[in-house]
């Protein structure tokens, strides 16, 4: 997404800065500033702009999203035409990070994670009772509130996605969309029941807690009929208190590590830091190589084809995507480090790419020239090999401006 907003007018909104990008749907997300508040600005993307199933599914997320009032779901406030944007739909701003973001790197604790699992229930039973369905439930959809750690929902309505895109990567991004709705067949508030339980699956797999690997397994069930009949029953299996046995095995648990703690707690902890060091290190390992194995397709996307084009590049739009892909990482300063480096040698090597675009470009223009200048330099150096006519080539290049 390119980060020159001069382009957007409204008298309305100011201080537009891009936030996000959907990578295979259609949509495009700016911050703003309205009546001194920050403000979320939810536009299309430039190629959707005009078409008309995209404005619809636009239209049809506000009208979907303005009647809801909920304290567990983002607020949407307006829907207007901005110049530069075209229609948009305004949104409450949250300060806080995804869900996603805070399970990656492990800054939620267990009961934490236990009381979001319970208010994105209530948010989606307020949805349920008034006949709508989320359908696009995801980590990256569940907003953490910075003040309070709760839980806020967004991105409501079935996600479009550009069916071109590289089929491995969007069977991920449609991981968590309950199978019925993926195969375009009749869902209902089941859908969402499916989602919640990916999204447990999702904590349980980065050992933040797998207590409700139980609860994920019903939930996720591929036929609808087998998986809980409620968002309540989730709710429920959730909350629901230990009976007396439980109880009793819980308290021998407790005086058994009340006695071992001075001796294992250490070791445990140092474990668990060393798994959540670890599991980073595989992730940002994992996005950098991703990033860099894009390079040979940057080099065509911005090989040069003229002289008069300048050598350095405005990547924006993809640098933009990058930092989205490496911003969990972020809050590690050597990571941040690493993340700002790679975002320079990818430029650099795009800006490199283009030199020898350039330099071959020239060489071939002035073995080709029959001007005096271009004759005179060529049978200076009558046996010349292509390093010296290079040389020769930025003289003849100089003296033509």
């Amino acid at each position: 997404m390119s980060e020159n907003n001069t382009h957007i007018l409204s008298e309305d909104y100011t201080e537009f800065k891009p936030l996000y990008e959907s990578r295979y749907g259609n949509s495009r997300v700016f911050t703003a500033m309205s009546k001194g508040k920050k403000v979320v600005v939810k536009a299309l993307k430039e190629s959707c702009a005009d078409n008309p199933k995209c404005l619809a599914a636009l239209q049809e997320e506000y009208n979907t999203t303005c009647i809801l009032d909920s304290k567990y779901i983002r607020k949407t406030l307006d829907f207007t035409k901005i110049e530069g944007l075209g229609n948009c739909i305004i949104f409450e701003y949250i300060e806080g990070k995804s869900l996603a973001e805070h399970v990656r790197v492990g800054t939620l604790s267990e009961k934490q994670v236990k009381n979001l699992l319970v208010e994105i229930c209530d948010a989606l039973s307020y949805m349920h009772r008034n006949q709508m369905v989320h359908c696009n439930l995801k980590p990256e959809n569940v907003l953490v509130t910075a003040e309070g750690c709760h839980a806020k929902l967004i991105d409501i309505g079935i996600p479009n996605t550009d069916q071109d895109a590289d089929r491995e990567l969007l069977i991920k991004e449609m991981e968590f969309v309950a199978p019925e709705i993926i195969k375009g067949e009749d869902y209902d508030a089941r859908a969402d029941i499916f989602s919640i339980g990916k999204i447990m699956e999702f904590i349980g797999e980065r050992n933040i807690s797998k207590q409700f690997n139980a609860i994920a397994t019903h939930c996720t069930q591929f036929s609808k009929e087998q998986r809980y009949d409620s968002i309540l029953e989730v709710r429920s299996a959730l909350t629901k208190g230990f009976s007396l046995t439980k109880i009793i095995i819980a308290a021998l648990v407790v005086i058994l590590i009340v006695v071992l703690a001075f001796v294992y707690i250490p070791k445990i902890k140092a474990n668990v830091e060393q798994e959540r060091v670890e599991r980073m290190a595989h992730d940002f390992a994992h996005e950098v190589e991703t990033i860099q194995n894009e390079l040979p397709s940057l080099f065509v996307k911005y090989r040069l084809t003229s002289l008069d084009e300048p050598i350095t590049v405005d990547w924006s739009e993809d640098s933009l995507r990058y930092v989205q892909i490496l911003t969990p990482f972020f809050g590690s300063e050597d990571y941040k480090t690493q993340s700002m480096n790679l975002l320079k040698r990818e430029k650099s090597q795009i800006e490199e790419s283009r030199r020898a675009d350039f330099d071959k470009i020239l060489l071939n223009e002035f073995k080709q020239a029959t001007d005096s200048i271009a004759m005179q330099l060529k049978n200076a150096l009558p046996e010349a090999n292509d390093e010296q006519l290079l040389r020769e080539a930025d003289k003849w290049l100089e003296q033509r401006k």
